[in-house]
């Protein structure tokens, strides 16, 4: 089969032991496509200074022999080549040592603290930008593919059979073409609770906004007698609520899922509030649920799916160019749409007269329908920032302006027949601030 196709979400899976890339996206009629590659897994050991002819082609000897247990999971080197290389601009020998699984690079590169090997380098670098770099599938950009059907076939475990997409297809060939026009599915959501502690107290409203779709999803408790409200759809109960916020999902089948601040409230909240009713969250295209990283910060990643959380994206991109004195949706929204939040005088739920749940439905749909136009407004950045830096939205989305530089940098490497330097370690990091400061610059 041959598509048209634009690459959205990247993901990988083990299966045999071996690496695979899943990514999520689109074909040009708008059906939802999912792509499975592979690619070389390999990384770079670089030679001592001065060895020897022969000294060298029994270091690749050595090396090629290296197999390993780790846990349970048998790997090995499968082949190594010599290469003239550049290290931070130095011309090196280097060994580029081709493995089994990704997973495993670090333990073998563990293996090679022998005297005839310098430095080991780019093991460090995280599959899916592995795989960028090696095939040059950039986020974003248009590509003709062509590959093997796989929706009914029981390969890699019959995941053509689980996954939620039109087209699911093993790939062959692609080749980049120039870009089409694409609009993302965007479905942004807000929610509103009786307490601010994560998962302390109820989600009292979920509210849903998407093309031609605006919606607040409320529990029974809330429910009031007033009129004209009929983007409410009342639910029995919490259970219930977070039951339909997953089937509007996945109906609306969006390629982005938007919050603002979705990443520090919203998505954890809602995390919370499921395993307190003993439910699961079946987000992700093949029935997964959201899962959740701690980092420097809190992330919430969905599979096939793109959780963006714009408050990030605006904080790196455009905060230090604002009039606005904070981060807030209200002020974002003001400075950016020429409009705000609607006003809302919070009270406990106990308090609320019918007018008030009128207010706080408005409220709870005003957040979500402002995070909808603010994605839109930033979209044409963020694609740009994706197709630039080569990685997923997701990261860009999220990352500083110097992990976007550091992305770019990589994903550029091979013009100049460059190794990439490993990621500082936390000590290096602090060894590296407390140095002395470039006067008069950032």
């Amino acid at each position: 089969m041959q598509i048209n196709f634009i690459p959205i979400d990247y993901s990988y899976f083990d299966f045999e032991g071996r690496n695979y890339i899943k990514i999520i996206g689109r074909d040009e009629k708008g059906k939802r496509v999912c792509v499975i590659d592979s690619c070389p897994v390999y990384f770079w050991a670089i030679a001592k200074e001065g060895l020897s002819e022969k000294e060298t082609a029994k270091l690749v000897e050595k090396v090629g022999k290296i197999q390993l247990d780790v846990n349970g999971r048998k790997t090995m080197v499968e082949k190594v080549e010599l290469h003239n290389k550049k290290f931070l601009g130095k011309d090196v020998k280097a060994l580029k040592i081709f493995a089994t699984n990704y997973k495993d690079l670090h333990d073998i590169a563990d293996k090679l603290g022998v005297p005839e090997i310098e430095k080991r380098r780019g093991y460090d670098l995280g599959f899916v930008t592995h795989y960028i770099i090696e095939k040059k599938l950039i986020p974003l950009n248009w590509y003709t593919i062509e590959g093997e059907i796989l929706n009914n076939s029981q390969e890699f475990g019959g995941i053509g059979t689980v996954l939620e997409v039109d087209i699911c297809i093993k790939l062959k060939s692609a080749k980049e073409i120039s870009n089409k026009t694409f609009t993302p599915k965007v479905l942004a959501f807000d929610i509103e609770t009786d307490e601010f502690q994560i998962g302390k107290g109820e989600i009292l409203m979920i509210s849903l906004v998407s093309e031609n779709f605006k919606k607040v999803i409320a529990s029974k408790k809330t429910k009031t007698k007033e009129k004209d409200l009929d983007f409410v759809e009342y639910v029995k109960d919490e259970e219930a609520l977070l039951e339909k916020f997953v089937e509007y999902t996945k109906k609306l089948t969006p390629d982005f899922l938007v919050g603002y601040f979705s990443d520090g409230f919203d998505m954890p909240y809602i995390k919370a509030r499921a395993e307190f009713h003993k439910i699961k969250l079946p987000l992700g295209l093949d029935g997964s649920q959201p899962s959740f990283h701690r980092g420097a910060v809190m992330t919430c990643r969905i599979e096939g799916m793109v959780h963006v959380d714009l408050l990030k994206f605006v904080d790196t991109a455009y905060s230090q160019y604002m009039q606005s004195e904070t981060m807030s949706l209200n002020d974002v929204s003001k400075e950016f749409l020429g409009d705000k939040k609607t006003n809302f005088e919070f009270k406990s739920s106990s308090k609320m007269s019918d007018s008030d749940w009128k207010d706080y439905f408005l409220y709870n749909l005003q957040d979500s329908d402002l995070t909808y136009r603010l994605f839109f407004k930033f979209w044409p950045d963020m694609r740009e920032f994706s197709r630039v830096m080569q990685e997923p939205t997701f990261e860009v989305s999220r990352n500083s302006m110097s992990k976007n530089v550091e992305a770019f940098i990589l994903h550029n490497l091979e013009k100049f027949n460059e190794i990439p330097e490993k990621r500082p370690t936390h000590d290096e990091i602090g060894e590296r601030r407390a140095k002395e400061k470039y006067e008069g610059a950032f």
